[in-house]
């Protein structure tokens, strides 16, 4: 027996009316050194795939007591989890395309020759494996993903962290997060939503610096109707969409100080107002804060209030620059060149220089790089190397000696402010695309903060 036939033993059940071909088709299967079910009718089929989920089922359609072929095409979805190969005295074309479009592998027209059996069988069976290692990978993959909750690295503050983060996550405790920009405080707070009993509710997420405190509360609370210019209906507050989940307040540093009264308010008593109303709201939500800044010197110094502090400050979780996992990064950056070319690999040049690169914008900036670099590729080519990386780092690239010494050139004033603007423009508007317009993905994508691609586009007279 070759190695296919060996791989393709298995679990069989045959779903037939007949007791005589019940007979022959059993016994034939039990030589080939298959396990062999039997199943005469509709009720006795559903009942026997449910108790020892066979891998292939061969299947009759006309079956009792209507001897419909209906009867046969209404069990295939049934049996989504095994192969499935129609053995039928009906074979008109019609009646076959029908099966294959509710899933069925193979279709034969009885009577059927017994080494065409013996073929479909081991074939089938071989593809029965094949998608059983296929759901097993999956399921390892989704497994790890759900370990790793989006916080990749193997290093030990790392492994701190997302142990950290698992036993945060189960508890109704506010949570702050801080670590220098570029981190992944969003990511830890993310992880905490997943890992909570709130995983099923909304995750919301709101940049307290990057709106004036008018706009920054009717974006928390929502608004009525004529309660400012431009208040054309009634919208709801990120408190209010955020009710049964998670809403994350990123930079909570810069959150002005009027706002930190009515956020405050907020935690104390469960309740908001929103702009223009005379009505108490509630809402249920858990708050997760992050900041690069040193929130304990800023309530020293009076620019954050005390007892807001103490009640975000249900449990404090740091994030670890770049510079702290130095380790991580050739992990990082290959999930980062995965992302974007799946094809592409660094060469070991590569992988060396950037775990030797400082990167003072941390995680991101790394990301951004070798995202970048990977977008870079050559259509004929599948490596990164130095020069592509520092390329796209901004830094200048190895050039022959030829390149190297050039006469000045002479350029007219302000051409390369134009040219960049032209430039950034044009980035932005493909990242903006790829993401659907959505803000925060365009901004992770371009590797800046969700603030500062708002002021790009300001500044650069883009529509937001």
């Amino acid at each position: 027996m070759n190695n296919l036939q060996t791989s393709s033993i298995g679990h069989i059940l045959l779903v037939d009316d007949e007791p005589a071909y019940q007979r022959l088709g059993s016994s034939f299967l039990r030589n080939l050194g298959h396990r062999v079910s039997v199943a005469g009718d509709v009720e006795e089929a559903l009942q026997a795939f449910a108790q020892d989920r066979p891998q292939l089922v061969l299947l009759d359609l006309a079956m009792p007591p209507s001897m419909d072929p209906e009867a046969g095409l209404s069990l295939i979805p049934h049996f989504s989890s095994a192969v499935v190969v129609v053995l039928s005295g009906h074979g008109d074309r019609d009646l076959a395309l029908r099966a294959v479009e509710q899933g069925v592998w193979d279709f034969l027209t009885k009577p059927i020759d017994p080494d065409m059996l013996r073929f479909v069988v081991t074939r089938a069976m071989h593809k029965a494996r094949l998608d059983e290692e296929l759901r097993e990978l999956r399921a390892a993959n989704q497994a790890q993903g759900n370990a790793e909750m989006g916080l990749v690295g193997q290093t030990a503050c790392m492994l701190q962290l997302r142990a950290m983060v698992q036993r945060v996550a189960a508890t109704s405790v506010n949570v702050i997060v801080l670590g220098p920009t570029g981190t992944g405080k969003e990511l830890v707070a993310r992880a905490l939503h997943q890992g909570s009993r709130r995983s099923g509710g909304p995750f919301a997420v709101i940049h307290c610096g990057a709106l004036s405190a008018e706009l920054l509360e009717s974006e928390l609370f929502g608004h009525l109707k004529g309660s400012f210019t431009g208040a054309y209906r009634d919208q709801p507050g990120l408190v209010e969409t955020a009710h049964g989940g998670t809403l994350f307040l990123d930079e909570v540093g810069e959150m002005p100080a009027p706002m930190q009264v009515k956020l405050l308010r907020f935690l104390q008593e469960g309740s908001f107002m929103p702009v223009g109303g005379r009505e108490l709201k509630k809402a249920d939500v858990r708050l997760v804060a992050a900041t690069h800044r040193d929130l304990e010197a800023m309530v020293r110094e009076g620019s954050f209030r005390e007892d807001l502090y103490y009640r975000l400050k249900g449990m404090v979780l740091r994030t670890p620059s770049l510079a702290e996992r130095q380790d991580d990064v050739p992990l990082l950056a290959a999930r980062f060149l995965r992302g974007v070319a799946s094809h592409a690999r660094l060469t070991p040049e590569a992988l060396s220089w950037l775990a030797a690169h400082e990167w003072p914008g941390n995680v991101r900036q790394l990301r951004a790089t070798v995202e970048s670099a990977g977008a870079l590729i050559m259509p004929d080519s599948e490596l990164v190397d130095v020069d592509l990386l520092k390329f796209a780092s901004g830094e200048s690239m190895s050039l022959p000696e030829t390149c190297t010494a050039s006469a000045p050139v002479s350029v007219e004033a302000g051409v390369l402010d134009e040219a960049i603007a032209e430039l950034e423009t044009r980035m932005i508007r493909d990242a903006m695309e790829q993401a659907g317009n959505n803000q925060s993905e365009t901004a992770r994508r371009l590797g800046i903060s969700r603030a500062g691609l708002i002021k790009k586009l300001a500044r650069l007279g883009l529509k937001t």
